[in-house]
């Protein structure tokens, strides 16, 4: 058996179809608890996008570099707290994460300092991996985020809150099709999609409406929240039948997860099930994007950037309509089966959350250790504007009193990120 240290470059492990022998076993050396994610992602191979084949790669890296002695000083702790929880008499899935098992950790009076003794393992572990392996190039990341033409938001002068950095320019001429600019590139500039390599899910393309540049599909992951109403629609189907009981929702959860869904899924998905696996557990995971287009792209957004550590995402936002009366949002019923009334568009009420989301998403990206060199630029289409959050050693010499013209913003963006 291969040993997993001997393989040096992360980058061309994570391209295995498969996890190195050695990782099951490796997982098998950690507290019981602590088992289930690390195993669901090792069966879920296929389904992991390069960078958290990569992170999963080098924990395990991290977990090998320990001697017998120095592991068990380390999760000794966790251990002797998991036998007083009583863990092994619980219905615990060390295979997979399940509601059940959350339950039973949060029944815990032990919960609080279980978690605090995960994450002090957790952590450990990963700065190990860190020592033992190479240090990726620091290069410029884009997110960028568009709010159209029929969203009536407030002016980007207003806009401080979101970063200190952050500065509003008028665009010269009309600022609808900058985004499209940007991705395609101009002629003598390439866009962003020649500096993704293919595969590699290093340009999300989140579309509330189908606006967006469609890409080759090698060249982008892209989910346009208006292609896929059916997939939504029989999605929303399956998640209303499922019972209110622990151990049978985590089979009817188990059952969505492994549905057939390429039937359902417009073209450009059929023969991508990574990124239908992705939609999947996106909408399993009991937020607005079964039902609101900028929720969807929000939360899309906040998953692509956790998942995959693009180098660029583009997300653009859109109108919702009002929420019908009598209806179960909040359980996610289908409106338009519930309530056959039309559907009135809400430009003020879309155009608060679209802001509002806009900024989560830029804030999503300040979690990680990318934010450093995390360019964003948000494009306010009704006010022919842009608000520009700039890395000091990126920013641009743009006079504030002076409209930029469109042409100019996406070649320094293009500059900026070939790095």
């Amino acid at each position: 058996m291969k040993r997993f240290g001997a393989y040096a470059d992360l980058a061309a492990a994570a391209q295995a179809p498969h996890p190195p022998e050695p990782s099951h076993s490796l997982v098998e050396r950690l507290p019981v608890t602590m088992r289930p994610g690390l195993n669901q992602q090792l069966q879920g191979w296929e389904s992991l996008f390069p960078y958290e084949r990569r992170r999963l790669l080098g924990f395990l890296r991290g977990i090998e570099s320990y001697s017998p002695a120095e592991w068990q000083s380390l999760t000794a702790s966790l251990v002797q707290l998991e036998q007083r929880m009583g863990v092994a008499g619980w219905n615990f899935s060390e295979q997979q994460d399940t509601m059940e098992n959350a339950s039973h950790l949060a029944r815990s009076e032990h919960y609080v300092e279980w978690r605090e003794k995960v994450q002090s393992v957790f952590q450990a572990v990963e700065a190990a991996a860190e020592k033992a392996s190479p240090q990726s190039p620091r290069l410029p990341r884009l997110v960028l985020t568009v709010l159209p033409q029929n969203l009536p938001v407030e002016p980007p002068e207003k806009w401080k809150p979101w970063d200190a950095r952050g500065c509003a320019y008028r665009v010269a001429g009309n600022a609808a099709g900058l985004d499209a600019r940007i991705v395609q590139g101009q002629p003598g500039m390439p866009g962003l999609a020649a500096h993704a390599p293919a595969g590699g899910a290093d340009l999300w393309l989140i579309d509330a409406g189908d606006e967006l540049p469609r890409l080759d599909a090698a060249a982008a992951e892209q989910l346009h929240y208006k292609r896929l109403l059916p997939f939504r629609d029989r999605f929303l189907e399956e998640v209303n039948k499922m019972p209110k009981d622990l151990a049978v929702s985590d089979k009817t959860l188990e059952g969505v997860r492994h549905q057939n869904w390429e039937r359902w899924s417009p073209d450009e998905l059929k023969a991508q099930p990574r990124l239908r696996n992705f939609l999947v557990d996106l909408f399993l995971s009991g937020n607005g994007a079964l039902i609101y287009p900028s929720a969807f792209v929000e939360w899309a957004s906040s998953e692509a950037l956790r998942r995959a550590r693009p180098r660029a995402l583009v997300a653009r936002l859109g109108m919702r309509a009002k929420p019908k009366l009598f209806t179960g949002i909040a359980i996610f019923e289908n409106q338009q089966k519930i309530n056959t009334l039309p559907e009135v568009e809400d430009p003020q009420g879309s155009a608060i959350d679209a802001l509002e989301l806009a900024r989560y998403i830029w804030l999503a990206a300040q979690r990680y250790p990318e934010k450093e060199q995390t360019i964003g630029l948000c494009i306010a289409e009704h006010h022919n504007a842009v608000y520009l959050i700039a890395p000091k050693e990126l920013a641009p010499r743009w006079p504030a009193d002076k409209p930029v013209p469109p042409e100019e913003i996406a070649g320094w963006l293009a500059q900026a990120m070939a790095g």
